[in-house]
Parts: C-alpha cells; sequence; structure tokens
C-alpha cells in the first residue's frame, strides 16, 4: 500500500507543474493582450485628438484670413 502512494505521489508531482506551466502560459497570452488592447486605445486616442487639433487649427486659419481680407 504504501509503495502505490509513492506511486501516485510521483505521478501527480509530474503532471501538476505542466498543468501550471500551461495555466501560466494561458495568464500570460490574456495579460499580453491585454496590454495590447490599451497600446492600441493610446494610439488611437492621440491618432484622433492629433487630426481633431489639425481641424481646429485650419479652421482658425481660415477664419483668420477672411479677417485679414482677401488676398490678391
Amino acid at each position: 500500500m504504501d509503495n502505490r502512494s509513492l506511486v501516485n505521489d510521483a505521478r501527480n508531482n509530474i503532471t501538476t507543474p505542466s498543468s501550471d506551466s500551461e495555466d501560466l502560459m494561458v495568464n500570460v497570452a490574456i495579460i499580453r493582450n491585454l496590454a495590447l488592447d490599451v497600446i492600441y486605445i493610446i494610439i488611437g486616442t492621440v491618432g484622433v485628438t492629433d487630426n481633431l487639433f489639425v481641424l481646429v487649427v485650419f479652421f482658425l486659419f481660415i477664419k483668420i484670413k477672411d479677417k485679414v481680407g482677401p488676398s490678391g
């Protein structure tokens, strides 16, 4: 009986780290996907803000040009 429990303990010790490593890999993949999502959101927000800034400057330029007078 003691030998059988030792074999089961050894089998459990051998198989447990592989399932733990699979869980670790799943957790790493989830964290990586979350980090990429955050990076993409930041890049998208900066891009939209930059485009809005360009539009505001463009419209202000047109408004200032109208105040100065017609050119030509």
